[in-house]
Protein backbone atom coordinates (compact mmCIF):
# COMPACT_ATOMS: atom_id res chain seq x y z
CA UNK A 1 0.00 0.00 0.00
CA UNK A 2 2.79 2.42 0.94
CA UNK A 3 4.58 1.60 -2.31
CA UNK A 4 1.48 2.42 -4.35
CA UNK A 5 0.98 5.73 -2.55
CA UNK A 6 4.64 6.64 -3.06
CA UNK A 7 4.35 5.72 -6.75
CA UNK A 8 1.22 7.84 -7.13
CA UNK A 9 2.87 10.83 -5.45
CA UNK A 10 5.91 10.44 -7.71
CA UNK A 11 3.68 10.22 -10.81
CA UNK A 12 1.75 13.36 -9.81
CA UNK A 13 5.00 15.20 -9.10
CA UNK A 14 6.44 14.29 -12.52
CA UNK A 15 3.14 15.24 -14.18
CA UNK A 16 3.01 18.66 -12.50
CA UNK A 17 6.65 19.37 -13.35
CA UNK A 18 6.47 18.19 -16.97
CA UNK A 19 2.98 19.50 -17.91
CA UNK A 20 4.08 23.14 -18.52
CA UNK A 21 6.99 21.95 -20.68
CA UNK A 22 4.72 19.69 -22.73
CA UNK A 23 2.18 22.47 -23.26
CA UNK A 24 4.94 24.92 -24.22
CA UNK A 25 6.33 22.42 -26.73
CA UNK A 26 2.89 21.97 -28.29
CA UNK A 27 2.46 25.73 -28.72
CA UNK A 28 5.50 25.79 -31.02
CA UNK A 29 3.54 23.76 -33.59
CA UNK A 30 0.48 26.02 -33.60
CA UNK A 31 -0.75 27.23 -37.02
CA UNK A 32 -2.08 30.44 -35.45
CA UNK A 33 -0.17 33.68 -34.94
CA UNK A 34 -0.83 33.66 -31.20
CA UNK A 35 -0.23 31.21 -28.39
CA UNK A 36 -2.83 28.48 -28.83
CA UNK A 37 -2.52 24.72 -28.54
CA UNK A 38 -2.92 23.11 -31.99
CA UNK A 39 -5.76 20.64 -32.36
CA UNK A 40 -6.30 19.41 -35.91
CA UNK A 41 -3.42 21.04 -37.75
CA UNK A 42 0.22 21.05 -36.66
CA UNK A 43 2.90 23.00 -38.51
CA UNK A 44 6.64 23.68 -38.52
CA UNK A 45 6.27 27.19 -39.94
CA UNK A 46 7.32 28.87 -36.69
CA UNK A 47 10.55 26.89 -36.63
CA UNK A 48 11.25 28.07 -40.18
CA UNK A 49 10.33 31.62 -39.17
CA UNK A 50 12.69 31.38 -36.22
CA UNK A 51 15.57 30.37 -38.51
CA UNK A 52 14.72 33.12 -41.00
CA UNK A 53 14.82 35.93 -38.43
CA UNK A 54 18.36 37.15 -37.83
CA UNK A 55 17.44 38.60 -34.44
CA UNK A 56 16.50 35.18 -33.08
CA UNK A 57 19.33 33.20 -34.70
CA UNK A 58 21.94 35.79 -33.71
CA UNK A 59 20.63 35.74 -30.14
CA UNK A 60 20.77 31.92 -30.08
CA UNK A 61 24.39 31.82 -31.27
CA UNK A 62 25.30 34.66 -28.91
CA UNK A 63 23.63 32.89 -25.99
CA UNK A 64 25.51 29.64 -26.67
CA UNK A 65 28.83 31.45 -27.12
CA UNK A 66 28.42 33.51 -23.94
CA UNK A 67 27.37 30.37 -22.08
CA UNK A 68 30.51 28.54 -23.20
CA UNK A 69 32.80 31.44 -22.29
CA UNK A 70 31.10 31.85 -18.90
CA UNK A 71 31.42 28.11 -18.21
CA UNK A 72 35.12 27.88 -19.10
CA UNK A 73 35.85 31.08 -17.18
CA UNK A 74 34.10 29.70 -14.09
CA UNK A 75 35.98 26.40 -14.46
CA UNK A 76 39.30 28.24 -14.72
CA UNK A 77 38.49 30.00 -11.45
CA UNK A 78 36.59 27.21 -9.69
CA UNK A 79 39.08 24.35 -10.09
CA UNK A 80 42.06 26.03 -8.36
CA UNK A 81 39.70 27.66 -5.87
CA UNK A 82 38.12 24.36 -4.82
CA UNK A 83 41.58 22.77 -4.60
CA UNK A 84 42.96 25.58 -2.45
CA UNK A 85 39.96 25.49 -0.12
CA UNK A 86 40.32 21.75 0.49
CA UNK A 87 44.07 21.15 0.30
CA UNK A 88 45.79 24.36 1.36
CA UNK A 89 45.82 26.35 4.59
CA UNK A 90 43.90 29.39 3.37
CA UNK A 91 43.32 32.24 5.86
CA UNK A 92 39.68 33.24 6.49
CA UNK A 93 38.57 30.02 4.82
CA UNK A 94 35.03 30.07 6.22
CA UNK A 95 34.47 33.68 5.21
CA UNK A 96 35.73 33.01 1.67
CA UNK A 97 33.55 29.90 1.44
CA UNK A 98 30.48 31.88 2.48
CA UNK A 99 31.28 34.71 0.07
CA UNK A 100 31.57 32.26 -2.83
CA UNK A 101 28.08 30.95 -2.12
CA UNK A 102 26.44 34.39 -1.98
CA UNK A 103 25.23 34.29 -5.63
CA UNK A 104 23.13 31.26 -4.66
CA UNK A 105 21.24 33.13 -1.94
CA UNK A 106 21.07 36.71 -3.24
CA UNK A 107 17.96 37.13 -5.44
CA UNK A 108 18.93 37.51 -9.12
CA UNK A 109 16.80 40.65 -9.39
CA UNK A 110 19.06 42.36 -6.82
CA UNK A 111 22.17 41.24 -8.69
CA UNK A 112 20.72 42.53 -11.95
CA UNK A 113 19.71 45.91 -10.51
CA UNK A 114 23.10 46.34 -8.85
CA UNK A 115 24.97 45.35 -11.98
CA UNK A 116 23.31 48.02 -14.16
CA UNK A 117 24.95 51.13 -12.62
CA UNK A 118 28.19 49.24 -11.99
CA UNK A 119 28.67 48.34 -15.65
CA UNK A 120 27.51 51.80 -16.71
CA UNK A 121 30.28 53.41 -14.64
CA UNK A 122 32.75 50.94 -16.14
CA UNK A 123 31.52 51.84 -19.66
CA UNK A 124 30.65 48.21 -20.30
CA UNK A 125 26.88 48.57 -20.54
CA UNK A 126 25.34 46.93 -23.59
CA UNK A 127 28.33 44.65 -24.27
CA UNK A 128 28.37 40.83 -24.22
CA UNK A 129 31.19 40.98 -21.66
CA UNK A 130 28.87 42.15 -18.89
CA UNK A 131 26.58 39.14 -19.30
CA UNK A 132 29.62 36.83 -19.46
CA UNK A 133 30.95 38.29 -16.20
CA UNK A 134 27.59 38.05 -14.42
CA UNK A 135 26.94 34.50 -15.62
CA UNK A 136 30.45 33.50 -14.56
CA UNK A 137 29.63 34.87 -11.12
CA UNK A 138 26.32 32.97 -11.03
CA UNK A 139 27.65 29.55 -12.10
CA UNK A 140 30.92 29.70 -10.14
CA UNK A 141 29.32 28.48 -6.85
CA UNK A 142 27.91 25.40 -8.62
CA UNK A 143 31.31 24.44 -10.05
CA UNK A 144 33.04 25.26 -6.77
CA UNK A 145 30.69 23.10 -4.67
CA UNK A 146 30.81 20.07 -6.99
CA UNK A 147 34.60 20.11 -7.20
CA UNK A 148 35.06 20.85 -3.49
CA UNK A 149 33.02 17.77 -2.59
CA UNK A 150 35.09 15.71 -5.04
CA UNK A 151 38.40 16.98 -3.63
CA UNK A 152 37.22 16.22 -0.08
CA UNK A 153 36.32 12.65 -1.04
CA UNK A 154 39.69 11.99 -2.72
CA UNK A 155 42.51 10.29 -0.87
CA UNK A 156 45.18 12.95 -0.34
CA UNK A 157 47.79 10.20 0.05
CA UNK A 158 47.76 9.72 -3.74
CA UNK A 159 49.04 13.25 -4.24
CA UNK A 160 51.48 12.93 -1.34
CA UNK A 161 52.87 9.73 -2.85
CA UNK A 162 53.44 11.51 -6.17
CA UNK A 163 55.26 14.37 -4.45
CA UNK A 164 57.23 11.86 -2.41
CA UNK A 165 58.51 10.39 -5.68
CA UNK A 166 59.81 13.78 -6.77
CA UNK A 167 56.83 15.44 -8.42
CA UNK A 168 56.25 19.12 -7.73
CA UNK A 169 52.91 20.42 -6.47
CA UNK A 170 52.00 21.60 -9.98
CA UNK A 171 52.99 18.25 -11.53
CA UNK A 172 50.99 16.25 -9.00
CA UNK A 173 47.92 18.40 -9.64
CA UNK A 174 48.27 18.29 -13.44
CA UNK A 175 49.21 14.61 -13.82
CA UNK A 176 47.46 12.98 -10.85
CA UNK A 177 44.65 15.13 -9.46
CA UNK A 178 43.11 16.58 -12.63
CA UNK A 179 42.73 13.18 -14.39
CA UNK A 180 41.00 11.80 -11.30
CA UNK A 181 38.44 14.62 -11.20
CA UNK A 182 37.75 14.84 -14.95
CA UNK A 183 34.21 13.41 -14.59
CA UNK A 184 33.40 15.97 -11.89
CA UNK A 185 34.84 18.77 -14.04
CA UNK A 186 32.68 17.63 -16.96
CA UNK A 187 29.53 17.36 -14.82
CA UNK A 188 30.03 20.77 -13.22
CA UNK A 189 30.79 22.29 -16.63
CA UNK A 190 27.62 20.88 -18.21
CA UNK A 191 25.51 22.05 -15.25
CA UNK A 192 27.05 25.53 -15.41
CA UNK A 193 26.47 25.79 -19.18
CA UNK A 194 22.80 24.81 -18.85
CA UNK A 195 22.28 27.33 -16.03
CA UNK A 196 23.98 30.09 -18.04
CA UNK A 197 21.92 29.37 -21.17
CA UNK A 198 18.65 29.46 -19.24
CA UNK A 199 19.40 32.42 -16.95
CA UNK A 200 17.02 35.27 -17.70
CA UNK A 201 16.47 37.62 -14.75
CA UNK A 202 19.95 39.15 -14.58
CA UNK A 203 20.19 39.19 -18.39
CA UNK A 204 16.91 41.14 -18.68
CA UNK A 205 18.37 43.96 -16.56
CA UNK A 206 21.69 44.30 -18.38
CA UNK A 207 20.99 43.13 -21.94
CA UNK A 208 20.90 45.57 -24.84
CA UNK A 209 20.62 45.30 -28.64
CA UNK A 210 24.23 44.12 -28.90
CA UNK A 211 23.99 41.40 -26.25
CA UNK A 212 20.43 40.09 -26.43
CA UNK A 213 19.93 36.49 -25.39
CA UNK A 214 17.14 34.08 -26.23
CA UNK A 215 15.65 34.67 -22.78
CA UNK A 216 15.61 38.47 -23.07
CA UNK A 217 14.00 38.41 -26.52
CA UNK A 218 11.40 35.91 -25.31
CA UNK A 219 10.54 38.18 -22.37
CA UNK A 220 10.26 41.23 -24.63
CA UNK A 221 8.08 39.39 -27.17
CA UNK A 222 5.89 37.93 -24.42
CA UNK A 223 5.08 41.42 -23.14
CA UNK A 224 4.41 43.12 -26.47
CA UNK A 225 3.74 40.58 -29.24
CA UNK A 226 3.38 36.99 -28.00
CA UNK A 227 3.71 34.54 -30.90
CA UNK A 228 4.64 30.85 -31.14
CA UNK A 229 8.23 32.01 -31.76
CA UNK A 230 8.45 32.26 -27.98
CA UNK A 231 7.37 28.63 -27.73
CA UNK A 232 10.08 27.67 -30.25
CA UNK A 233 12.66 29.46 -28.09
CA UNK A 234 11.29 27.66 -25.02
CA UNK A 235 11.57 24.35 -26.84
CA UNK A 236 15.23 25.11 -27.59
CA UNK A 237 15.80 25.80 -23.89
CA UNK A 238 14.08 22.52 -23.04
CA UNK A 239 16.24 20.65 -25.55
CA UNK A 240 19.43 22.11 -24.05
CA UNK A 241 18.30 21.12 -20.54
CA UNK A 242 17.46 17.60 -21.72
CA UNK A 243 20.79 17.19 -23.50
CA UNK A 244 22.56 18.49 -20.39
CA UNK A 245 20.77 15.99 -18.15
CA UNK A 246 21.54 13.13 -20.57
CA UNK A 247 25.19 14.20 -20.74
CA UNK A 248 25.52 14.21 -16.95
CA UNK A 249 23.85 10.79 -16.74
CA UNK A 250 26.19 9.34 -19.38
CA UNK A 251 29.27 10.81 -17.69
CA UNK A 252 28.23 9.24 -14.38
CA UNK A 253 27.41 5.94 -16.09
CA UNK A 254 30.82 5.79 -17.81
CA UNK A 255 32.58 6.69 -14.55
CA UNK A 256 30.71 4.01 -12.57
CA UNK A 257 31.44 1.41 -15.26
CA UNK A 258 35.16 2.24 -15.21
CA UNK A 259 35.22 2.10 -11.41
CA UNK A 260 33.55 -1.34 -11.47
CA UNK A 261 36.00 -2.65 -14.07
CA UNK A 262 38.98 -1.32 -12.10
CA UNK A 263 37.65 -2.90 -8.91
CA UNK A 264 37.14 -6.24 -10.68
CA UNK A 265 40.66 -6.15 -12.09
CA UNK A 266 42.13 -5.43 -8.65
CA UNK A 267 40.20 -8.34 -7.11
CA UNK A 268 41.49 -10.69 -9.78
Amino acid sequence: MKTKIAGLILFLYILIISAPSIISACLAFSPDSFLTIPTNYWTLKWFIEFLNQNRWTDALLRTILMGLISTFSALAIGIPLAYAMTRLDVPLKKIIHGALLLPLVIPPIILGMGAMPMFYMMRMNGTPLQIILMHTLLVLPIIYLILKVKFESMDIQIEEAARGLGATLFQSILLITIPLIKPSIAISGVAAFVISINESIVAIFIAGPANETISTISWSQLKHAPTPLIAVASLIHLAIITLGAISIYLIMLIKNTKDKNNKTQRNE
